[in-house]
């Protein structure tokens, strides 16, 4: 009995965020028949061109990346107790640095040092971004949901009006910097078309599992989850992981941002925001912080935005509807670990 209960245990998380998943595309076919739509044709499209495709694979692959990066980030200030709900802030300021400072660095440098000097850009950005918010929880204990999240307002405004006018490309009529040629950008993974931003992120949310799990900065962060008197008593010096833990995070989310504009993009453009922070901070949660979970998660939410993209044109369905699907698991996933702690209590 005992081997039986243990067994349960373990793969009891998995099965809570697989019934989440599950309920929300359930809920998700209710809605759609509301508003006249036949579930199992959208559905049914959604997963034949998502993952039924090359096309569709690839893609969600590529989408893949920048969610990994964020994720690795969220990973470490979650794991610690503190929520940066900012991230969308954090990416866009490393994305317009780099679409900013790229095109300069590419003439300047070799393209190996070139991408280093981006890539640190664009986290110096993210943590540049956050380290206000860092330092009032620290000190002052001031909620860092409403001021990382406040800080993101601040994100957009600035570079709408940066891309508008100081690091406009005068060149083109639309509000951007100026497109970086082909061979300046991230390099492609061998005999594929996905860029290496995608080692990038699988190599950051497998060494942020490790440094949560087996290092003193991860057992630090996890002993602040569970009580932060207990770290105190401890002498830990709460200030300063309660910095490091908000600052990896937005460290990872303006790396994201670099990732997308040298793989993707080319450029920064005026009101672009791929909306990655949204996604992420649900699939952290629904992966319980394992970096492991997080790999197949990713794909699966990225899936949702490609398909969600290919079948909004067949189906007429708002491409914003694949959000209701991922703030519905969410949702349930609350209510499922509601139950599961409940039922481990009793």
């Amino acid at each position: 009995m005992a081997i039986e209960k243990f067994n349960f245990t373990i793969i009891a998380p998995a099965l809570y965020s697989v019934l989440s998943i599950l309920s929300a595309l359930i809920i998700g076919g209710i809605i759609l028949l509301f508003i006249g739509k036949n579930p199992f044709i959208y559905f049914g499209q959604l997963f034949a061109q998502g993952m039924g495709t090359s096309l569709g694979i690839i893609e969600s692959i590529i989408k893949m990346a920048p969610l990994l990066i964020i994720a690795a980030g969220l990973m470490a200030c979650f794991s610690a107790g503190l929520w940066n709900i900012g991230v969308e802030g954090q990416f866009l300021i490393g994305a317009m640095l780099v679409g900013w400072a790229g095109p300069t660095l590419a003439q300047l440098l070799p393209i190996p040092i070139y991408l280093i000097t981006s890539a640190a850009l664009g986290t110096a950005g993210g943590m540049a971004w956050i380290i206000l918010p860092a330092v009032l929880k620290a000190k002052y204990d001031l909620n860092e949901i409403i001021t990382s999240m406040m800080m993101t307002w601040v994100a957009i405004s600035l570079v709408t009006w940066l891309v508008k006018g100081p690091i406009n490309d005068p060149s083109v009529v639309p509000a951007q910097t100026a497109l970086l040629p082909m061979e300046v950008r991230m390099p492609m993974i061998p005999f594929s078309r996905i860029h290496i931003g995608l080692v990038v992120g699988l190599i950051a949310i497998i060494g942020m599992h490790w440094v949560i799990r087996r290092t003193t900065l991860g057992y630090q962060f996890r002993v602040l989850l569970a009580a932060k008197q207990a770290a105190l008593h401890a002498g830990m010096n709460v200030g300063r992981i309660t910095i490091w833990g908000l600052l990896i995070s937005g460290g990872f989310a303006g790396l994201a941002g670099m990732s997308d504009v040298l793989a993707i993009k080319g450029l920064f453009q005026g009101g672009w925001n791929p909306g990655y922070g949204m996604t992420a901070i649900p699939l952290v949660f629904l992966a319980r912080m394992n970096g492991w979970a997080i790999i197949p998660l990713a794909f699966y939410f990225s899936f949702l935005g490609v398909g969600g993209e290919f079948v909004a044109r067949d189906q007429g369905v708002p491409v914003f509807f694949v959000h209701v699907l991922e703030g519905l698991t969410l949702l349930l996933f609350a209510v499922s670990e509601y139950f599961e702690k409940r039922k481990f209590a009793r």
